[in-house]
Parts: C-alpha cells; structure tokens; sequence
C-alpha cells in the first residue's frame, strides 16, 4: 500500500512540474512588436522603425519603412544588427528599435536568445550600451545622460530586455509587465 502511495505521489508531482515547465517558457507566444510600440510613446512608434523576425530573415516596421521597398528594408535591417553587434542565429525571436545617427542615444530591444546564445546576446547589447555611453560622453551631455541611464533586465521567460531612451524605467517596466 505504501508503495502505491509513493507512486502516486511522485506521478502527480511529475505532472504537476511538467505544467509548471510549459508556463515558464510560453514568451515565445508574446508578440514583441506590439510589447515595444505599446512601450514607448507615438512620437517614437512614428519615427522609429522595428526590426523583427520575418519569413524572409526579418521584417521591418512602423517609423517610415512603408516608403522603403524591400533592398531598402534589408540594407536597414544588416545595418541594424551589425550596429548592435548581434546575428539573427542567436535569436529565436526578436524586436529592435535603435538610431543610426550619432546624435540620439536610442534603442530598445527584446530578445528571447536562441539555445545556448543568452550570454551572447547579454554581451551583444551590454557593448552597445557601453558604445553609446563611450560615444556621448563628451559630445552630446544629453544624450550621454539617456545612454548611462539604459537598463538591460533578463524578462522572467528568458528574454533580454534592453532600453535606452527618455523615461527609460517606464518603458523598461511597461516591456517586463507585458512579458509576464
């Protein structure tokens, strides 16, 4: 009788930890895209496009890519991920939003890494970081103020979290709360 006891006991624990297993690793249902414009104000859904996954490697977003024909997306979105250090290998999924000119320090990134790419991609964004603030310093006080104050989180699913922008700690926050 013990014995059918402990058995039944282990099973349930073993179903119960196996639910438990499949919750924790739902982010990947989450639609990044709409987490990051829901984040950061219309001014910047208006002026800055997403970078994101894509049938044809990635896909591009909001600022003004419906006026950009397909090359002009690619160029933009190889631009992007070379600026930011990262490889579309080391990402399961993914949506970036970043400034290529020198004057604004802006970025916003969330990325669920690709099996064994979490320290990768957490080194990838924490240089990029490091470039903006090393960048700034001494050329646009401002922007070196928003570049010192990023914050990079791991999300509760495993995803990066990266922010660089005014009222970083609402956008950071609004990011980890729609990751939940």
């Amino acid at each position: 009788m013990k014995k059918r006891s402990l058995i039944a006991v282990v099973l349930t624990l073993g179903i119960l930890l196996a639910g438990c297993g499949s919750k924790t690793s739902s982010g990947s249902d989450k639609d990044y895209v709409q987490i990051l414009q829901d984040a950061r104000t219309d001014e910047f859904n208006e002026f800055y496009a997403i970078l994101s996954n894509g049938e044809n490697g990635f896909e591009v977003t909001g600022g003004n890519s419906e006026e950009m024909d397909d090359e002009n997306k690619q160029q933009m979105g190889d631009m992007i991920l070379e600026f930011m250090g990262l490889e579309t290998a080391d990402m399961e999924k993914y949506a970036l939003s970043v400034s290529l000119m020198n004057v604004k320090s802006y970025g916003i990134a969330i990325i669920q890494p690709a099996e064994g790419s979490s320290e990768k991609v957490e080194t990838a964004l924490q240089n990029f970081i490091q470039t903006q603030q090393a960048a700034q310093e001494f050329y646009l006080q401002d922007q070196y103020e928003i570049a010192k104050d990023a914050r990079l989180t791991q999300a509760a699913d495993g995803s990066w979290v990266m922010v660089m922008c005014e009222d970083a700690t609402a956008v950071n926050d609004s990011i980890l709360n729609a990751l939940k």
